[in-house]
């Protein structure tokens, strides 16, 4: 076939043996599990088998990214691509950040969510109401990224979103976020798509994400002040029923901390007590859902519809692949019942056993086994592939400080000031930024706290900070004189990408293992009965917990020019079951050491004299 779509000059190292994989998997309707590390093109590698492959087929490129901030990167290739064979391409995001109505920019998702339906059902947003089927050409004249395409529609007075699920029923790469596949209400999203799953060759990025992704989508919760609410806009009928949910949930939560419910038996108690106001469950959801949308066709939003949404789903979730928790608290917003998805395979099996097939790629997918379990891949179509970096060695210094140790029982202000002081003569030694990942804000401040003279601007991640605060904050990175704080598994230690050598020095302080909770005892144990041969900490705990360290670590290296040094505040990973995970060039060191080494590695670099 050669490499004629291939949209750069040159194949990177190890990106031209991911390219043939890929193509290998896509053919041979395989599930390729790929551990690309950053650098090697694994986006322009991925992009370009799946379009030979599909054009060959007829089939659909469907590309999943985890943040919106990954949209571009796939946008940005596929125009090189297009350049080179014409493509139809979508990129769509959610439908509030595409929407173009300036009133609706701040509202919360679930006010957002009311409005637009009202105004779509009652034909008052002429955004919706514009749409015409000959605008779609428009959209295939060139590769759009989300944001034009929402540019174009504001310009042209038509929905983006709306445009952009009409588009996809004729294009040849849909661009989307998880949620277009695995979320409960994906289906419904296919079947307005018109394009059976069978037809997809499917690309996951960042797909150690996909995991907890999945479950939290289908993870709700319902709070007691949320049953008030709903009880507020009612009649009174409904009001009556809801009063029985209302003392349902009281009598649940009417205990401190949290603790485990029969979803089985909490169903029958509330079916039983509906019986009574002559009608059932069932009855009462749809009861629900038909106040609910009268509302919301008076533009009024409707929390009945938040109320029958999360019945809904204690209702029909698989029991046995869930837990089902009450929580206590002196506020009615504290006291709530949730539902927490403890297998992610129940949702994304039946799409990875549907699609023609797939690549699934990320710099930290290891172990594979690990991921093939958790998201029920077949064993058969499954195969797996790693890729060297390409980054030279002598750029990078990896250091693991074995005098430190952030387990819970170490806990307080001796090793926060030895922390402290650390980072501050790092800071000093650093020409350049530094950034420092810690498993919890609450971590992050205490050491935040004790911080001496480090001769830098200081940066906060603000828990929840808007996309404009985010943007910001990079802004402010840009001249090279920061100290920033943030957390694993955040924004900044995900989902950002730090290009030009933005970060001289990462440090990733501790090893973020998640409390013990009756959720993480739950899920162990669920994993340990599925998979067995102790894989039950592995899975819940372990390798969740060392992906997000090499996360973070990443963020340091980007390119093949980059320099930097890679911090590890914790003698647990230098030892089992974490060491074997971690790169062999890896040295250790104690906090006393290592300003001197971060110096010595930024120590101007003497050029090779004549003798």
């Amino acid at each position: 076939m050669g490499r004629s779509l291939f949209p750069f000059p040159e194949l990177r190292k190890g990106q031209d043996a991911m390219l043939d994989d890929c193509r290998t998997a896509f053919a041979a309707g395989e599930h390729l599990l790929a551990h690309a590390p950053t650098g090697l093109g694994k986006t322009a590698a991925a992009l370009t088998a799946a379009v030979e492959v599909a054009r060959e087929r007829g089939l659909l490129v469907v590309a999943l990214t985890s943040r919106q901030t990954q949209h571009a990167i796939f946008v940005e290739t596929l125009k090189r691509i297009h350049e080179r064979h014409p493509l139809k391409i979508v990129d769509v995001i959610s439908k509030q950040d595409m929407c173009p109505r300036d009133d609706l920019d701040e509202s919360r998702y679930g006010v957002f969510q009311a409005v637009c339906t009202a105004l779509v059902r009652n034909n008052d947003c002429r955004y919706h109401a514009g749409y015409s089927p000959e605008f779609l050409p428009q959209v295939f004249d060139s590769p759009l990224s989300a944001a034009s395409l929402k540019a174009l529609c504001h310009e042209e007075v038509q929905c983006p979103h709306r445009v952009a699920l009409e588009a996809a029923q004729e294009c040849d790469v849909l661009v989307c976020d998880y949620n277009y596949l695995f979320t409960p209400w994906s289906e419904v999203v296919w079947e307005r798509l018109q394009r059976p799953l069978e037809e997809v060759v499917l690309i996951v990025d960042e797909a150690h994400n996909l995991p907890d992704r999945i479950r939290f989508a289908a993870s709700p919760t319902l709070s007691l002040q949320r049953v008030r609410e709903a009880q507020r806009e009612a009649g009174r009928t409904l009001r009556a029923q809801l009063s029985i949910l209302e003392r349902l949930v009281e009598n649940l939560t009417g205990h401190e901390g949290e603790k485990e419910i029969d979803g089985g038996s909490v169903s029958r108690m509330l079916d039983a007590a509906l019986k009574q106001k002559l009608t059932d469950l069932e009855g009462f959801v749809r009861l629900l859902e038909r106040s609910a949308q009268r509302r919301l066709q008076r533009g009024k939003v409707a929390r009945m519809g938040d109320v029958a949404d999360f019945l809904h789903h204690w209702r029909f979730l698989k029991e046995g692949s869930d837990l089902r928790l009450a929580h206590g608290g002196d506020k009615p917003w504290q006291r709530k019942l949730s539902l927490r998805l403890l297998d992610p395979a129940s949702i994304s099996a039946p799409v990875f056993h549907a699609v023609h097939g797939s690549v699934l790629m990320s710099g930290t997918l290891k172990p594979h086994g690990f991921y093939r379990d958790l998201l029920g891949l077949d064993a058969e179509r499954s195969r797996k592939a790693t890729y060297s970096s390409p980054f030279p060695p002598e750029n990078r210094l990896l250091l693991c400080v074995d005098d430190v140790s952030t387990l819970y029982r170490n806990r307080g202000d001796p090793l926060y000031r030895k922390l402290a002081a650390s980072l501050t003569a790092v800071a000093q030694a650093t020409p350049g930024n530094v950034a420092a990942f810690f498993p919890s804000y609450a971590l992050r401040d205490d050491v935040a706290n004790r911080l001496g003279d480090h001769g830098k601007t200081l940066l906060l991640e603000e828990r929840g900070a808007s996309p404009a605060k985010r943007t910001a904050l990079l802004d402010r990175l840009q001249q090279r004189d920061a100290l920033l704080l943030a957390v694993m598994g955040g924004i900044f230690g995900e989902g950002v990408d730090y290009p030009n050598n933005l970060l001289s020095t990462v440090a990733v302080v501790g090893v973020p293992v998640p409390p013990p909770s009756i959720e993480q005892k739950k899920l162990e144990e669920y994993f340990e009965r599925k998979f067995g041969d102790g894989k039950g900490r592995q899975y819940a705990q372990t390798f969740p917990a060392l992906n997000r360290v090499l996360q973070a670590a990443g963020r340091c290296i980007r390119s093949e020019t980059d320099r930097g040094v890679i911090l590890l505040y914790d003698n647990r990973l230098g030892h089992r079951p974490y060491r074997r995970f971690l790169p062999r060039y890896m040295r250790h060191c104690t906090s006393s050491a290592v300003p001197a080494l971060v110096r010595g590695f930024n120590a101007p670099r003497k050029a090779n004299l004549p003798s």
